[in-house]
């Protein structure tokens, strides 16, 4: 029989006929399950990539002797035959049955009348036949369907990584002679993979954190060898080395999946890029192939890749200028931050990230109009970046241009939700809540990310100071103190929220220990060192208490709340006439800078008030007392301590009482201010005390 080609449906139905469709299926089905065990299995064979590219090309040539065979050949029961076309049996208008009754007549024979079970068993046979085929057909859709969903949503690694484990990514290898390459690449590349849900890549900032532990210059490049040893501190098994090199015009990009314990290589990529144009294009491509080593699906793949081009600026210069602000940055030299930023987008004044760096930059340290103005840019040109990237800029965006913290938590969540264990962002929902008034919301987030990074000093930080001054708990800050050490030995605020801790608890000697500890370690943080003054006062070592608010005030003419403390020592001491002098300074800074710069600000009255009370003029003091009142009523701890320097006790605790009831919970500073002198032996200021703290 001839078959029409020009006829689809007949062309379909002689397809079917010769079981050529049914076939196919079968193929088609084995085929996708082979290229999935070939996908799994190759590379953990240390096969090369082409051996797959091999595979397909020969599953495609075998599809094409299948149609061909199938469509020659039939199986019966007797064996494999040739399709005799003379035998082809016609098909009745509108029939899914063909069967054909053959009799041999003559002429001068008439028919026999067919038998009634001849009919029925052509049909029982032709109803098998058709149920037969069915279950074929939908049994292969079915399979090449679960196949195809398998191939494209399984999670199979060729390297022993799970879902959410961190990896270091290195410096990228520069084996050319353009120092555009040092560390641009490295940003886009850690940008392209820092999409994936998936794993998680240790940020920059860890890394020269971990830099200082090891005693090593930030600024040094991160090599194959400080690489693993950054995994090797961190806890982390695998470590990724990029590099470049040139042949001509060309490059080639490669990417080397290193095991931290062993040194071993467990896998390789190499792409090739024809000219410096399409650099990104190939990252973005060795990149998706990184992912899917580590084990992520196709699927999440390719719902989690916006190109390159598209989320940072194609210029490679700017980009190798942003991200070396970005290590100023980190590195919190602000004034080269804010210049490598401002050079990036001369190059490009479309670079989002940059303009969002910038304004975020100028609000917090130079120019808050002109930061809000580029911020303010970047915020309204998010949806071209990343996930991560959109929903940082929308975070800082909400609070520091519209002033809208509670929008800021929002998406400071939404960025969560998508990354867990993105530390950063948490650590900032943490603070988010806390300048909110949630401190138990900041407590959690703030616990969270010291689960995440153990050695991160900012979340102990919010740990310890909510416990101290939110909280009143000094017994957990004191915990949460001692492990900070542990974790971050070489950091001076762990020594801080130690010796607070002692200080709460009234163990001055261990206070003491521990604010002399974090002096020796950082002598900048101003209240590790009038902690330790006061510590000084309270054991009544005036000398050095007064030694070390020099040195601070040498050091820092702005540190005026040293002079205070120095005139309060000096009176303690009984040096009444080196007192006057140090109270005066700061009288005279007080009532006349202060009042001129800050003169909306109740604080200004209030140390007003205070050193007026301690230079005898109560009048004075009294007057500023309801200039501040006047001001904002609610700041009674601070009332109490002009109340209490006037000899008024009995209305400093009735002013303390509010404060704590209203939910003042410094601990420390009330056993601490020098202000609350006074104070110390009321009864019914320690009744107040022992009331709200079970310490």
């Amino acid at each position: 029989m001839t078959v029409n080609l020009k006829d689809p449906f007949r062309l379909w139905e002689e397809l079917r006929q010769r079981k050529v469709v049914r076939s196919l299926m079968v193929y088609i089905a084995g085929a996708f399950a082979l290229l999935q065990a070939v996908d799994m299995i190759f590379p953990r064979l240390g096969l090369p990539a082409w051996t797959v590219t091999l595979v397909i090309a020969l599953l495609a040539a075998g599809l094409v002797v299948v149609i061909v065979l199938t469509w020659i050949f039939d199986i019966t029961p007797e064996g494999i035959k040739r399709t005799d076309e003379e035998e082809e049996p016609e098909m009745e208008t509108g029939s899914d049955i063909k069967y054909m009754i053959r009799q041999d007549r003559t002429a001068s024979t008439p028919p026999e009348k067919p038998k009634s079970y001849g009919y029925e068993l052509f049909g029982e046979t032709a109803t098998r036949e058709k149920t037969k085929n069915r279950v074929y057909n939908y049994g292969s859709v079915v399979v090449i369907l679960a196949v195809a969903v398998l191939f494209t949503f399984s999670s199979s690694n060729t390297v022993p990584f799970g879902k959410r484990d961190w990896v270091v990514i290195t410096d990228f290898e520069n084996f050319t002679s353009n120092p555009v390459f040092d560390r641009s690449l490295y940003t886009a590349f850690t940008l392209s993979a820092n999409q994936s849900r998936y794993i998680n890549i240790l940020p920059r900032s860890r890394m020269l954190e971990t830099l200082k532990r090891m005693e090593k210059n930030d600024n040094a490049p991160v090599d194959e060898e400080t690489g693993r040893e950054i995994a090797e501190r961190e806890g982390i098994d695998i470590f990724i080395v990029p590099g470049i090199t040139s042949a001509g015009k060309s490059f080639s990009i490669s990417t080397r999946i290193m095991e931290t314990k062993t040194g071993d290589l467990l896998r390789s990529e190499v792409v090739r890029a024809e000219d410096q144009d399409d650099i990104l294009v190939k990252l973005d491509l060795i990149a998706k192939r990184l992912r899917r080593h580590l084990g992520e699906s196709r699927y999440l793949i390719a719902s989690q890749d916006k190109p390159l081009k598209k989320v940072t600026t194609s210029s490679l210069e700017a980009l190798k200028l942003y991200s070396t602000g970005i290590d100023c940055n980190l590195r919190m030299d602000f004034d080269g931050a804010r210049e490598y930023y401002e050079n990036a987008l001369k190059i490009d004044t479309g670079f989002v990230s940059a303009k969002a760096s910038l304004g975020n930059l100028l609000i917090e340290r130079f120019d808050r109009e002109k930061g809000t103005k580029l911020l303010s840019e970047a915020a309204r040109s998010v949806d071209r970046l990343t996930d991560r990237e959109r929903l940082s800029i929308l975070t800082l965006y909400s609070v520091n241009v519209m002033k809208n913290l509670e929008k800021g938590i929002e998406y400071a969540k939404m960025r969560i939700r998508l990354y867990p264990d993105d530390a950063t962002a948490r650590n900032n929902l943490g603070w988010y809540y806390l300048n909110s008034g949630k401190y138990r919301e900041a407590l959690k987030q703030y616990m969270e990310t010291v689960r995440i990074f153990p050695d991160m000093y900012l979340p102990y930080g919010g740990i310890c100071w909510l416990y101290l001054e939110k909280f009143g708990i000094v017994d957990s800050a004191l915990i949460w103190s001692e492990k900070m050490i542990k974790d971050i030995p070489g950091n001076a605020w762990g020594y801080f929220y130690m010796g607070s801790s002692y200080l709460g608890l009234d163990s001055l000697s261990k206070a003491e220990s521990a604010f002399q500890k974090g002096y020796e370690i950082n002598q900048s943080i101003m209240l590790n060192t009038y902690r330790l003054a006061h510590t000084y006062r309270l054991e009544g070592n005036y000398e050095k208490a007064i030694e070390i608010l020099k040195k601070a005030y040498e050091r820092n003419n702005d540190e005026t709340s040293a002079l205070y403390d120095l005139g309060i020592n000096y009176a303690s001491m009984g040096n009444k006439e080196e007192a006057m002098k140090y109270n005066n300074r700061f009288y005279n800074i007080a009532a006349g800078e202060w009042v001129k710069i800050y003169p909306g600000m109740p604080e200004t009255y209030l140390a007003i008030g205070a050193i007026s009370a301690r230079m005898g003029n109560m009048e004075k003091s009294q007057e500023m007392l309801q200039k501040a009142i006047g001001m904002d009523t609610s700041r009674h701890e601070r009332f109490a301590e002009l109340l209490s320097l006037q000899g008024k006790t009995a209305e400093a605790v009735e002013e303390i009482n509010l404060a704590l009831k209203k939910g003042y919970r410094d601990i420390v500073w009330l056993k601490v201010n020098p202000d609350y002198q006074a104070l110390r032996d009321v009864p019914e200021f320690k009744s107040l005390l022992n009331r709200y703290f079970k310490n």
